[in-house]
Formats: structure tokens, C-alpha cells, sequence
């Protein structure tokens, strides 16, 4: 059996997670090396899968408080904005990247367990994330998302070339 390893993205391990991100456009957004390392160093939930030396996997989510929010202006992270216009009380998960080569044995599915965790920890209702539709719909992370029971609460259109689904997950208390 393979040893995964789920740890917090360190400093050592951003750069593997730029490189694995980029490599995952456009299905999660380009983000330069400082943006991403900035939005690590800024989120209020992280974590990686390391498989030998390697970044196989990550995920960087956000907690809706007031640090997150003041965070979030600056950078001018559209979806959030927008989610937390319509939503209270969530994490919103910023991206979830899992090389291709280890998809479908469930390693994307223990991250959002190791999420679900957190937020109940942490008394949160609901989980957030946006799928895209423009300038592809990302099909897989529909699926994905749908057999976790996330449901659409509204799409947004930012450009010709950029819009999204917004979607929520309820979480059981």
C-alpha cells in the first residue's frame, strides 16, 4: 500500500504546490509564486499530500471572520466577496488541486474529510467553493463536488471569458 502523507504546506513545500497548481490551470487559477505563498501564509486551513518527495495534492481554504475578510479586500478575491455577500458562517474553499496521475483513488476525498473536520471543530455551517464554467466548465469538480451534496446557489458572470458556480454544502451540526 502507498504511504500519503497529509501535512500543513510549509515553506518548503509552496513552491511544489506552485508548480502543481500551475500545472492544473485552468481548471484552478494561475497565481504567481508570491501570490500563492501569500495566500497559504493567509488562509485559515491548509493541506498538503506528499508521496515520496512530492506534492501530489493540496487545498487552501478560508474562514469567513474578519481577518479572512480584510485579507481578502485587499487581494480583491472576487469570489469570496461574492460568496460571502450570500453566505454566513462558512469556509470557503480558494482551491483543490490533485495531480492527475492519483485522481480517482480518493485523496481529494480525504481532504474535504480532513475539511469537514475542521469546520465542525471550528462550529461552521456551511462549505463554499466556486466551480468554473468559463473559460471551461470543470465537469470533474462538478462531480466531485455534487457527490458531496454541494449544491448550486448561484452563478456569476466577470467577463466574457470568466464565470463561475457558485456552490455551498450545508453542514450537519
Amino acid at each position: 500500500m502507498k504511504e500519503y502523507s497529509f501535512l500543513p504546506i510549509n515553506h518548503e513545500l509552496i513552491a511544489k504546490c506552485h508548480k502543481l497548481n500551475e500545472k492544473n490551470v485552468p481548471n484552478v487559477g494561475s497565481r504567481t509564486l508570491e501570490g500563492l505563498s501569500n495566500s497559504i501564509k493567509n488562509s485559515d486551513y491548509n493541506e498538503s499530500i506528499v508521496f515520496g518527495n512530492t506534492v501530489i495534492g493540496f487545498v487552501v481554504c478560508f474562514q469567513d471572520n474578519e481577518q479572512t475578510k480584510s485579507y481578502m479586500s485587499e487581494i480583491k478575491h472576487k469570489n469570496f466577496k461574492e460568496i460571502s455577500n450570500r453566505v454566513k458562517n462558512f469556509l470557503y474553499i480558494d482551491r483543490i488541486v490533485v495531480d492527475d496521475q492519483f485522481r480517482n483513488i480518493k485523496l481529494g476525498t480525504k481532504l474535504y474529510e480532513n475539511i469537514l473536520v475542521f469546520a465542525k471543530q471550528n462550529s461552521l455551517q456551511h462549505l463554499t467553493a466556486e466551480i468554473n464554467l468559463l473559460p471551461s466548465i470543470n465537469k470533474g469538480s462538478f462531480k466531485f463536488h455534487e457527490s458531496f451534496g454541494f449544491q448550486e446557489f448561484g452563478t456569476v458572470k466577470y467577463s466574457e471569458d470568466y464565470e463561475v458556480s457558485l456552490q455551498k454544502l450545508l453542514i450537519n451540526s
